[in-house]
């Protein structure tokens, strides 16, 4: 009690006056407001690190997936086989052979075919047309048809595919077996994610499958994804067989793939149906 009798309520007054006016208000609040500001900056970048930090494991994300996909593109033989095909590509026959060999799609699927009729008469894998009756033909000179699937021999794994076109070329077609173990063909498709790409390969062969009743050529060559409907052609220029497939070589004990052909000399009859019809 006695302490409250000793407080001199004046003196107290004095001590939390608010309308000094000596006390500079400005100074006090320009200090705080930089003092705010400051915090804010501060938490902004660290808003913006952290911001960045998760971009970055998204960016790293993605890639690692992608890279995933991009091995069987972007290795030692995808790399070989174009530059195989750069230097293939310099020769006239082969510029020639090209003109005929087409790019084939529908709904996503892609594939190749050739041309044998100066009107339009597309040669494909029946694989490649599945269960569509009209598929997208393109030309490497830029012309582009709608097709319409006339036949379709899964036992051979070819199919027909008809365009209206006029004046346009052409691969010609050996229905003879003109072709022995060891000899050396070339062929032209759209493998992987790309198009007109010419190789080389080598008659290693014959084989068959379970399927299929008939003799079938094999083909050592970098055949990927795509080259399925391929033209093989032999130094005379002409298609010997159709490419569908690749396996392993049962013929020898060792890991080696080995692409497989129907023979043109198979679809000898097809065209003879087509024709007539």
């Amino acid at each position: 009690m006695d302490q409250e009798k000793d407080r001199d309520p004046e003196k107290d007054n004095q001590e939390f006056k608010y309308d000094d006016p000596d006390f500079d208000w400005d100074a006090y609040f320009t200090e705080n407001d930089k003092e705010w500001e400051q915090e804010k900056q501060v938490q902004k970048k660290q808003k913006t690190k952290k911001f960045r930090m998760i971009g970055w494991i998204i960016v790293v994300v993605l890639l690692i997936n992608g890279l995933a996909i991009w091995p069987q593109i972007i290795n030692l033989p995808a790399i070989d086989f174009l530059a195989t095909s750069s230097r293939l590509s310099q020769q006239e026959d082969i510029k020639a052979y090209k003109q005929s060999v087409v790019t084939i799609d529908w709904d996503g699927v892609k594939g190749t075919g050739f041309n044998i009729d100066s009107s339009g008469l597309i040669i494909t894998n029946e694989h490649v047309v599945g269960h569509a009756n009209k598929v997208n033909v393109h030309f490497k000179a830029g012309h582009s048809y709608v097709g319409t699937v006339l036949e379709k021999y899964p036992e051979l794994d070819i199919a027909i595919v008809d365009i209206e076109a006029e004046n346009l070329p052409v691969l010609s077609l050996s229905f003879e077996k003109q072709w022995e173990v060891g000899d050396e063909v070339n062929f032209i498709g759209n493998p992987l994610a790309f198009t007109q790409i010419a190789n080389e390969g080598e008659i290693v062969g014959e084989t068959s499958l379970r399927d299929m009743n008939v003799p079938l050529m094999m083909i050592q060559a970098p055949i990927y994804k795509g080259n399925s409907g391929s033209p093989v052609i032999n130094k005379k220029g002409e298609v010997i067989g159709v490419i569908f497939a690749t396996l392993r070589n049962p013929s020898i004990d060792t890991k080696e793939i080995v692409g497989v052909a129907t023979p043109t000399v198979y679809i000898q009859e097809i065209l003879k149906k087509v024709t007539e019809e």
